[in-house]
């Protein structure tokens, strides 16, 4: 009886001393929780966090039974855990990273950054490249001719235009369509667009994360632009070339069978 009311008169103190501060402090590790597993949800990495809890489970009753052997290997295991998983997983940590690095920046921080693009530069680029890319997909769409054109924006992609040959050349309907044309010998790879200008050719891009969950029914084509949105917020343009489609890869997503104002429409509002 007494260890029972000594038990709720240490909830009561607890329940005394909770301050709003506390309430941050659990809404913050709830919230932190929960975007972890909506990260390692449909990945690999739900394996290992399977293995480690299991691993929990058998130090906790080898603590108990004073299995000593047993409880010394999986506490180092345990005390080795989170460097396997930076190791194993470190593809998965940088997109998480990379996507808190992308969030959305206000004010001076964010112009201090991107100084380098003027209204009149964005402007110009929706006028003129966007329409341009448009009518050189739609055209290549008609002849079934294979194509990934990739849009820079805030995450620069040098390492992927280094596997390329370089461009620098200013952007037109028949340079894209000689680029991706079957005989050429930059067909096989990305064009990579920044600005105004067409950086690079023949890019070798990126594996998906989660390969094994994309249908079937795609190509290579749109898995590398998937895998593309996945490692930048760059914005991927993919045409068939066994349907004659036009898609949009962004942020690991894939939207297909578009028309030619829809493409359009799509780049001016995600290249704003």
């Amino acid at each position: 009886m007494n260890q029972l009311v000594a038990f709720f008169n240490m909830l009561w103190g607890i329940v005394l001393s909770f301050e709003f501060t506390d309430l941050l402090d659990i809404l913050a590790i709830s919230y932190i929780i929960y975007k972890i597993i909506q990260i390692l949800r449909e990945t690999r990495a739900v394996q290992l966090v399977k293995g480690l809890l299991f691993l929990l489970f058998i130090a906790f009753f080898a603590k108990i039974l004073n299995l000593k052997t047993l409880a010394v290997m999986t506490s180092n295991i345990l005390l080795w855990g989170p460097l396997a998983i930076v190791v194993l997983f470190q593809n998965e940590l940088r997109r998480v990273l990379e996507h808190v690095g992308r969030a959305k920046m206000s004010g001076r921080f964010k112009n201090f950054l991107y100084s380098g693009n003027s209204e009149n530069e964005n402007a110009e680029f929706d006028r003129v490249v966007i329409y341009k890319v448009a009518n050189a997909c739609e055209s290549m769409a008609k002849s079934r001719t294979g194509a990934i054109i990739i849009f820079e924006r805030k995450t620069k992609l040098g390492d992927i235009i280094e596997t390329g040959v370089e461009i620098n050349a200013n952007i037109s309907e028949d340079l894209i369509q000689n680029l991706f044309f079957k005989n050429s010998p930059l067909h096989d790879g990305a064009v990579v667009i920044r600005n105004t200008k067409i950086i690079a050719a023949s890019c070798f891009l990126p594996k998906p994360s989660k390969e094994e969950y994309i249908s079937r029914v795609l190509g290579s084509r749109h898995r590398a632009a998937i895998g593309m949105s996945e490692n930048s917020d760059a914005i991927v343009v993919v045409v068939s070339e066994e349907t004659g489609f036009i898609s949009i890869a962004e942020d690991g997503k894939l939207k297909r069978n578009l028309s030619r104002t829809d493409v359009i429409s799509y780049l001016q509002n995600g290249l704003k």
